[in-house]
């Protein structure tokens, strides 16, 4: 797709997704990749992973592809997170990132927030045996409510530790440098 596209067509969007079956390496998601500076720097450290980013706002689309360029093992997908999932082969996933995505802090759009229920029986069946989902965010609520809802669904959760090697998003960047803190877990599904 050009560069300058406007919105992805369904029909083309099921030959991105379906180009992941073709594609070499073990597939890793990471769900509303915003500019692409985890996605690309997850590429790198690890060749033999297909990494394919996910998200919604064409600008970032755009931002990483860009910063993906030349990267044989890196992709972008524009479209919505859940619409994307449910085209994607179940059982074929490896890992699936979920970092700093919009916590909809009022309780009131809480009905809004990515994590649901419905959101994690969809990623239970794309993640292989063995997959874990890795979930970061600034919001204490949002961090709660997301853990709440995967061990409702029987989840194994477990917290997740991040060595000075890790990978910044953009996002997290930020709120480091604010002195928020980051919350994050790793779940595998039943």
């Amino acid at each position: 797709m050009a560069d300058g596209a406007h919105s992805v067509p369904p029909g083309e969007r099921r030959e991105e997704v379906a180009a992941l079956d073709q594609a070499a390496g073990e597939l890793v998601l990471d769900l509303g990749c915003g500019n692409g500076l985890f996605l690309a720097g997850l590429a790198q450290m690890h060749p033999a992973w297909q990494v394919v980013g996910v998200e919604k706002k064409e600008y970032r689309v755009r931002q990483t592809r860009r910063r993906i360029a030349g990267l044989v093992n890196a992709s972008v997908i524009h479209g919505e997170v859940v619409e994307v999932l449910r085209a994607i082969a179940d059982a074929s996933v490896l890992r699936i990132y979920l970092l700093f995505n919009d916590p909809w802090p009022k309780r009131r759009h809480a009905v809004r927030r990515l994590v649901q229920r419905e959101f994690s029986a969809l990623l239970k069946t794309k993640l292989r045996e063995g997959g874990r989902l890795f979930f970061a965010t600034d919001s204490a609520e949002y961090y709660l409510w997301s853990k709440e809802v995967w061990l409702h669904a029987g989840w194994y959760v477990d917290g997740w530790e991040v060595g000075p090697e890790w990978l910044r998003t953009e996002f997290e960047t930020r709120f480091v440098e604010r002195g928020l803190m980051v919350y994050r877990l790793q779940a595998t599904p039943p």
